[in-house]
């Protein structure tokens, strides 16, 4: 592979999310859940980092990282309705403050899948006026403590995963199957939560604040065999469903996108194929295609003209043994779009470290550190040292890990 560059100023991150690193949120709705035995097993200290922060922001910074994300946890800062826990609220502004000692932009996200359990408790979520009210009460509380810290916003992370495992497949809270009036009944009110929170944070943060949302983007392609021709309105249709409809209704309250992605799905004529031909696989048997990557980008650019930050990328991978092969040919990929004027400001990998990965647990690891779940020790993987060189370098030099492997013994899947 040629040598590649990045566009000056571009920014090289990781991303995380409070429930499934902190620990001890024991007022969120998942909490619940795990406490009724529906995941494989429970959260309890996580990553402790609601403890541990520094070292995760030490270990970004050792990376030679730009910017971090973070995301508040709703049911920390607001146990009770009405009452906001002020030391919470302090230790955050103190995590963002760290992210900018240590020369890093901060990103935020204000939710991110979980809800105070006195929101479900007293209401349906997200299916009522209340949800994006409760929304819009917290955001107004915690914008103005973390304003000096924070330079990017994001409200709401994934609203189209938390709704198709909520309300289509049934192993998320509130655990309803196949209910396509209540995925979207929901989609309509996070829409109205999203519309609410950019109003405040616009107003509260000033007019130069930075808000969006990060969504997953899928990225359908007819299988191997199958006309692309014919497949075509199926696709579009998978599209639309997937991140379409939601996006159409808050496009207009978007001053950048986080374009998130870890798949692809091949389709025919009748439905999508997952075992279209020998692709490398991660330990969660979950397809890597590349090229995909330079598809939701293009697709997003092309359909909301602002600019992107692509915000999740990356792959159970326990061994390590492809995660540095998959970032360079996702980054290759990422390069060819904006090599055709797709306006990407940067690209943060999924996650820092390992986490709860929510209904399978803590057996999945996606971090570039490992984490020592006894004795909670941040250990670089081996792709962490690729990583930081691409960061470090802005581009990836010539031939850097022309010698890495796929597990199916697979080699370079970046374009040719």
């Amino acid at each position: 592979m040629d040598e590649i560059r990045f566009p000056a100023g571009f920014l090289w991150g990781a991303s995380t999310s409070a429930y499934q690193i902190e620990g001890g949120n024991t007022h969120a709705d998942w909490w619940a859940w795990e406490r009724d035995r529906r995941v494989a097993e429970p959260s309890a200290r996580a990553a402790d980092s609601w403890n541990r922060w520094r070292d995760d922001l030490d270990l970004a910074a050792s990376l030679g990282l730009s910017v971090y994300r973070i995301s508040v946890e709703w049911s920390r800062v607001e146990p009770e309705p009405g009452r906001f826990d002020e030391a919470a609220v302090g230790r955050y502004a103190e995590i963002l403050a760290g992210i900018r000692e240590r020369g890093m932009q901060s990103m935020v996200v204000l939710w991110h899948f979980t809800n105070p359990g006195w929101l479900v408790e007293s209401r349906q979520p997200w299916h009522e006026d209340c949800s994006p009210e409760a929304f819009e009460h917290y955001v107004r509380r915690i914008v103005p403590a973390l304003a000096p810290y924070v330079d990017w916003w994001a409200t709401l992370n994934e609203a189209n995963t938390y709704v198709d495992h909520g309300w289509m497949r049934g192993d998320w809270p509130p655990g309803r199957s196949g209910d396509w009036a209540g995925a979207m009944r929901a989609y309509e009110y996070l829409a109205r939560g999203h519309r609410r929170a950019y109003a405040a944070i616009r107003e509260l943060a000033g007019p130069d604040a930075r808000v969006g949302l990060t969504h997953v983007m899928p990225w359908a392609h007819a299988a191997a065999g199958a006309s692309a021709a014919l497949t075509a309105p199926h696709r579009a249709f998978f599209h639309w469903e997937a991140a379409g409809f939601f996006l159409g209704k808050v496009r207009d309250e978007l001053d950048w996108l986080g374009v998130q992605y870890y798949y692809d799905t091949p389709m025919d004529l009748r439905s999508q194929v997952d075992g279209d031909g020998d692709v490398p696989r991660t330990d969660l048997d979950w397809r890597i295609y590349p090229e995909g990557l330079y598809g939701v980008v293009r697709e997003a650019w092309k359909r909301y003209r602002v600019p992107i930050l692509v915000t999740e990328n990356g792959l159970a991978d326990a061994a390590d043994a492809q995660r540095g092969r998959f970032i360079i040919d996702h980054l290759a990929w990422l390069a060819r779009a904006i090599d055709e004027g797709a306006d990407v400001r940067g690209y943060l990998h999924w996650s820092l470290i390992d986490n709860f990965e929510w209904a399978y647990g803590f057996t999945p690891r996606f971090g570039l550190a490992e984490v020592d779940y006894e004795t909670f020790s941040r250990t670089p993987r081996q792709s962490a040292a690729i990583y930081a060189r691409i960061a470090r370098e802005n581009g990836i030099a010539a031939g850097l890990g022309e010698d890495l492997r796929y597990a199916n013994g697979a080699g370079p899947l970046g374009p040719r």
